[in-house]
């Protein structure tokens, strides 16, 4: 709301009315000035050689980066949906990196996000899920409840570790490959990225031994269909000892 504008200082005596024309010069030029009139923050500035100044301090409006949690993939490609975070980040340098680091989730999907990196692909999603990204935000949608629209430019992993568990298939025998399926999770364990998945790469005949360890892990990439495809799970051709 405007504010109410200046008293002006009135004296007879000098110095005093001296003083008073200077102060009142500046009052004069605050509530003739409809930025400062109207409430803004105020900034005083030192000018060289002319004592000071009052200019308004006025604040930026335009596109704001923000952080955000990609959540789900959107029908079209290159296109997610995803949580806001806000600020502050606690952050502290002895830690590893943990995120969101004490950044406050805004708790829905308030942000369409699109990755440059996709342009011009031919659909489906490069990126991981879920995963944080920075992005720009540029507008909002036109839905019913409008989103903010943020542009990010992640590659996105092209070939990532995963944690990998056998939970179908068959060994191979002398004239067929084995058949092995795996449950694959994000590296730590959190995320399950898909189930019964087999193997991209393809085996050779004959019998194939799995990891035996605990977490086991592989190596996975999403194709350009969003599918979740497991290049490595660590299997090795069992041999025999040559005699």
């Amino acid at each position: 709301m405007p504010q109410t504008p200046l008293p002006e200082w009135f004296a007879r005596d000098e110095p005093y009315r001296q003083i008073a024309a200077q102060v009142n010069r500046v009052v004069r030029q605050v509530n003739t000035d409809a930025a400062l009139l109207a409430g803004e923050t105020l900034n005083l500035i030192r000018l060289p050689g002319a004592g000071a100044g009052i200019v308004p301090h006025r604040v930026a409006t335009g596109p704001r980066m923000c952080v955000v949690r990609i959540t789900a993939r959107e029908t079209g490609g290159g296109k997610y949906a995803g949580h806001i975070f806000s600020p502050n980040n606690a952050a502290a340098p002895a830690d590893n990196l943990a995120m969101p680091e004490g950044l406050t989730d805004s708790g829905n999907n308030n942000a369409l996000i699109l990755n440059l990196a996709e342009d011009s692909l031919g659909g489906g999603h490069r990126l991981a899920v879920p995963c944080f990204q920075t992005g720009l935000h540029v507008g909002f949608t036109g839905e019913t409840v409008p989103r903010a629209i943020l542009l990010v430019q992640a590659a996105g992993p092209i070939i990532f570790p995963v944690r990998v568990s056998k939970d179908g298939g068959a060994d191979g025998t002398a004239s067929s490959p084995a058949s092995w399926t795996y449950t694959v999770q994000s590296l730590d364990g959190a995320t399950t990225l898909d189930a019964g998945v087999a193997l991209a790469r393809p085996r050779p005949n004959g019998s194939m031994l799995t990891q035996n360890a605990s977490p086991a892990f592989g190596l996975a990439f999403f194709d350009s269909t969003a599918a979740l495809r497991l290049w490595d799970a660590g299997e090795v051709p069992a041999t025999t000892a040559c005699t």
